[in-house]
């Protein structure tokens, strides 16, 4: 009596179970590490546009006197000029603040600090 092997032309449920589960492991060590990755650039993006701006004034300062003002809502304002940082972020101040840069490129007043925040995340970004 000969024994006919039937080869298998597909997957046994056990195999395709145990495929999903090891995938839905990866996900969930993987998703928390996206979302923080994720995040973290957008904080940096927050970061470097608060530092830009100070240097913009300060720039323009060198030529004609400029005021840069920052509010609680996220808006930077350079004279007329107003940007908006990236959503859910806002300035930690309770009322508008201002600096004025001089010709000599010196920020009045001085040696000031802005901490721009987001849930779990705070940045405080020197003005001087």
């Amino acid at each position: 009596m000969l024994n006919h092997i039937k080869k298998s032309s597909g997957f046994t449920l056990m195999e395709l179970l145990l495929v999903i589960a090891v995938l839905a492991i990866l996900a969930v060590v993987a998703i928390p590490n996206y979302s923080e990755a994720y995040f973290t650039r957008n904080d940096g993006t927050a970061e470097q546009m608060t530092t830009n701006l100070i240097a913009t004034a300060r720039s323009i300062g060198r030529v004609n006197e400029s005021t840069i003002t920052f509010k609680s809502d996220g808006t930077i304002m350079i004279g007329d000029n107003s940007y908006k940082l990236p959503s859910n972020f806002s300035i930690d101040i309770s009322s508008d603040k201002s600096f004025t840069f001089g010709i000599d490129g010196k920020v009045s007043p001085e040696n000031q600090t802005i901490t721009i925040k987001r849930n779990g995340y705070s940045k405080s970004i020197a003005v001087k």
